[in-house]
């Protein structure tokens, strides 16, 4: 993927600095997303995995269509709380993990094209809630690209359970 498609999303950083034990969130982000079996389904790969922002994409296949031939919109929403989700494990300890516990989304524009990505980035880094956003652009043969969908999420972090 050419960075310079993702470079024309907005970017954003956390507002805390990384914790030592937040370190290896790249390979926790890895580890996750290999665990999440609609994820594969939908063929969600990482692209960019930094702290407080991941990049995802999915590409644009039959399986993810609906009925008019654009990508699903249920689609389009899970790669991004894939996305934000993600983002989310680059923030917390290893004995921490978050549940969603509210999104947001609002389509701008159809699902088509080769590939859509979605780029997730922190707003807010809290003891108790983590709110991302993350926005899905629509990637199209010749390099064009355009807005797809915004979301905002709301995670609430929590102990890792000793099975988790």
């Amino acid at each position: 993927m050419d960075r310079s498609i993702i470079d024309k999303q907005f970017r954003r950083v956390p507002r805390r600095p990384q914790s030592s034990q937040q370190a290896g969130f790249e390979e926790r982000v890895r580890k996750a997303i290999s665990g999440q079996h609609f994820s594969k389904t939908l063929d969600i790969t990482p692209l960019i995995i930094e702290h407080g922002q991941v990049t995802m994409s999915m590409p644009v296949q039959p399986k993810v269509y609906q009925q008019m031939g654009y990508v699903h919109g249920g689609a389009i929403t899970s790669l991004l709380d894939t996305a934000t989700g993600m983002c989310a494990v680059t923030l917390i300890n290893e004995d921490e993990m978050t549940l969603t516990t509210e999104l947001k989304v609002n389509f701008l524009g159809p699902g088509e094209g080769d590939t859509i990505i979605a780029t997730a980035r922190t707003i807010k880094d809290g003891a108790k809630l983590l709110i991302m956003e993350a926005e899905a652009m629509a990637v199209f043969a010749d390099g064009s690209t355009r807005e797809v969908a915004h979301m905002t999420t709301t995670y609430i972090r929590i102990p890792r359970s000793p099975q988790d």
